[in-house]
């Protein structure tokens, strides 16, 4: 079955969780901090390739996740970093956010990456902690969370040439006659229901032809699968417009009028994409009424029919494809510069002192909310179950300027509302700092009297 469309989850590895260890060993009576770092968790990379022509794999799957780095360990060892998860795609598989229907990224050459969800950071061991200040850190750093993503991947195909026309126009039999690929022939129309991509070998060069489902007046509004077949030409270089000259001239122009149309309402680029007109069938009709049939259109569309063939009879195929040799140049693929993937983002507390770099919102019921890349991270990866954890976020909050902050709004109120409480009363509860789902109370840290 052809896919060309899914929607699903990404999601990155977990960090690792670092740990609270001491050195234990004979004659080291007072062996200090032991505990090692967790390891990253997993990244998610996609991969365009060429050994991929759908979305077929994607179509049952809900959730991919990449594996979660290790705990740390004693001794000071490093947990073990999950390795990247590589999720080969399509060429031409454009990624959006299913949500907004933000372009993400578009993967359009071979062997192109994109780090879609960065995994989480190894939480830090008590090891990590120690300072002149600190010198038997109890607590430890959790393990990140990776990112996580709901995306939609969507597959339009990279073909040099796309063969278009209305149903039973005879692009089946003219693609099987220019190319390697064997679609289903029959004497009836929508007998092609997935586009079919094959490759010309002529000349030394080789070319990607699609045949693209037979399309029908009001394609470009959706009718007939019309978005789903016009979609894949988008990123064709030329049109082969097929034609059926065996309809009669009338027929032909009505039919080339029609396709046409839908074409240049698709897009402004899609009408301006080199064309090729090709009328077939041309063994069954005789050759005086083929000219006159050629003459007549040329006439009443002003454009030029630039061959009559019979795929069939196999009847100036080799001269049409001697014609897309010349007129179009080889493609050459260039992908970006590879960038390398940046390592997690080590920050320096000294340099993040701004406060503009944290926001600071009251709540309705009294507490703060506060949000900022780093504190938020910082909270994250907080162990509650450990006060001196605690007490590090609350030191980070001093030292980006959050708690002065705070101290200066409450005291603000105090003075304009005539308020204020007393630590350890009952009916007034002190207010608490909220940072991401994890909570941390003011109460110890300010102290206000009432207002007399």
């Amino acid at each position: 079955m052809f896919i060309d469309e899914v929607k699903l989850t990404f999601r990155a590895g977990k960090g690792g969780d670092g740990i609270v260890s001491w050195r234990r060993e004979k004659y080291i009576p007072k062996g200090g901090p032991y505990g090692g770092d967790g390891g990253d968790g997993g990244d998610i990379i996609l991969k365009a390739t060429t050994h991929e022509t759908t979305l077929t794999k994607f179509r049952h799957l809900r959730k991919i996740e990449a594996k979660n780095g290790e705990r740390g360990g004693t001794w000071e060892k490093h947990g073990a970093s999950a390795e990247n998860l590589v999720v080969e795609v399509p060429v031409g598989t454009i990624v959006t956010d299913a949500e907004d229907g933000e372009i993400i990224c578009d993967l359009e050459f071979p062997n192109q990456e994109f780090l879609l969800c960065k995994g989480g950071r190894g939480g830090f061991g008590n090891a990590h902690f120690t300072s002149s200040t600190r010198q038997s850190p109890h607590f430890a750093e959790l393990g990140d969370v990776g990112e996580e993503k709901f995306v939609k991947m969507e597959l339009k195909l990279v073909a040099d040439v796309g063969l278009v026309g209305l149903p039973n126009a005879g692009k089946s039999t003219l693609i099987q006659s220019l190319t390697n690929v064997r679609p289903k022939i029959a004497n009836y129309a929508f007998t092609t229901l997935t586009p079919n991509l094959g490759v010309m070998e002529h000349k030394g060069r080789s070319m990607v032809i699609e045949d693209v489902p037979g399309l029908i007046e009001g394609a470009s509004e959706g009718k007939g699968l019309g978005f789903q077949f016009l979609k894949h030409i988008d990123r064709c270089r030329a049109i082969i417009h097929l034609l059926d000259v065996s309809a009669g001239e009338d027929e032909v122009i009505a039919n080339y009028q029609t396709i046409r149309r839908e074409l240049e309402n698709w897009s402004t680029e899609m009408a301006a994409k080199d064309e090729f007109i090709i009328f077939s069938k041309a063994d069954i009709i005789d050759a005086e009424h083929l000219d006159e049939i050629v003459k007549i259109f040329e006439e009443k569309t002003g454009k030029k029919v630039f061959l009559t063939i019979s795929a069939g009879a196999f009847i100036r195929i080799d001269e049409l494809k001697d014609a897309l040799i010349e007129r179009i140049p080889e493609r050459i693929f260039e992908a970006p510069t590879e960038e390398k993937i940046t390592e997690t983002t080590k920050y320096d507390l000294k340099k993040r002192t701004d406060p503009k770099r944290c926001e600071i919102t009251r709540l309705e019921n009294g507490d703060f909310r506060v949000t900022g890349e780093r504190i938020e991270e910082i909270a994250r990866m907080t162990d509650t179950r450990y006060p001196d954890g605690v007490g590090r976020v609350y030191d980070v909050l001093e030292r980006l300027g959050v708690m002065r902050r705070v101290k200066q709004i409450l005291h603000d109120e105090m003075l304009t509302e005539n308020t204020g409480f007393f630590e350890g009363e009952d009916d007034i509860p002190t207010p608490s700092i909220w940072i991401g789902e994890k909570k941390f109370s003011l109460e110890g840290l300010i102290f206000m009297r009432e207002g007399r």
